[in-house]
């Protein structure tokens, strides 16, 4: 069984997942049932069933995400250094563009603006591939985000490539058309891109908070924490469990600002949470330290 000290706990932090799979269900023993009337205690039957049934969807969701997220971490650090450094590199290519579109003149802006918009386009191109390759591979998302993601970035790299073809075949022929497929190519695929990005982190972060969640449950019931501590453990997993309803409700939004200012808030909400339990946590080290000093 996991001691309190075995079982510490951070959003995305490090975590022992050894307790997981031996966690008990809470402890939902009807008392004096005598008193009540049928219809309440058919009424607590039924809610004592969907408490055992969301800790049994919660345990069977993060069965073998610890050893997944672990085996997959370093090559989600490597996306993450390698994801920055071509973003870096799209942005040092669009000042350059930036600063020879201002240089060209009027007889060949229009060539020079395409050539640019045609560099660009085939960076992007380069980190649509590396994104769709890490998020077929990402641990703790559902099938049914994954594939929307998936979709929405190949929507995007065939939008891309079909302009990046119709500049070399010379489509474009003025800037308004250009301007125009810019703009086609934001408004219809980039933004359904970007939502369904974000949709994939929230189901992401749904996973870490079931996992928190259930390893916070596991350490209150077999990690036996000071008496003083279990009610601060209790408090973490009503602050997590409330924050998990949140994140489920952003599913329904799909204009992107909308959706990415909420997430941001929920996720800082989260913190809080965690917080709170590395406080109880470091309480509970405290108190372990008291006694064995007597």
């Amino acid at each position: 069984m996991p001691s309190f000290a075995e079982a510490k706990v951070g959003y995305q932090g490090e975590q022992d997942p050894s307790a997981i799979e031996e966690s008990p269900e809470p402890d939902l023993t009807i008392e004096n049932t005598q008193e009540l009337s049928s219809g309440a205690l058919l009424e607590q039957q039924l809610r004592e069933q969907e408490i055992r049934m969301t800790w049994q969807e919660r345990m069977n969701a993060t069965e073998g995400f610890w050893a997944s997220y672990m085996n997959n971490r370093k090559n989600t650090s490597a996306f993450v250094e390698q994801h920055q450094i071509r973003r870096e590199k799209r942005a040092e290519k669009r000042l350059a563009c930036r600063n020879d579109v201002r240089r060209a003149n009027k007889d060949n802006i229009l060539s020079e603006t395409m050539h640019c918009f045609r560099a660009t386009l085939t960076l992007d191109l380069e980190m649509l591939r590396k994104e769709q390759q890490y998020i077929e591979a990402i641990p703790g998302v559902s099938a049914e985000h994954r594939a929307a993601a998936a979709f929405h970035i190949q929507n995007l790299m065939d939008a891309t490539s079909t302009i990046v073809s119709a500049i070399d075949v010379g489509v474009y022929g003025n800037k308004e058309d250009l301007e125009e497929a810019k703009l086609n190519l934001e408004s219809h695929y980039r933004l359904s891109k970007r939502v369904s990005m974000i949709k994939l982190r929230i189901d992401h972060s749904i996973m870490w908070s079931k996992q928190l969640i259930v390893r916070l449950h596991s350490v209150l019931m077999m990690g036996n924490p000071h008496d003083e501590v279990v009610p601060k453990i209790e408090e973490s997993i009503a602050c997590l469990e409330q924050k998990e309803s949140l994140l489920f409700s952003l599913f329904s939004l799909e204009e992107y600002s909308a959706l990415d200012s909420q997430f941001r808030q929920v996720q800082s909400e989260i913190k809080f949470c965690t917080e709170m339990a590395r406080k109880a946590f470091m309480l509970n080290k405290e108190l372990e330290q008291e006694n064995d000093a007597l």
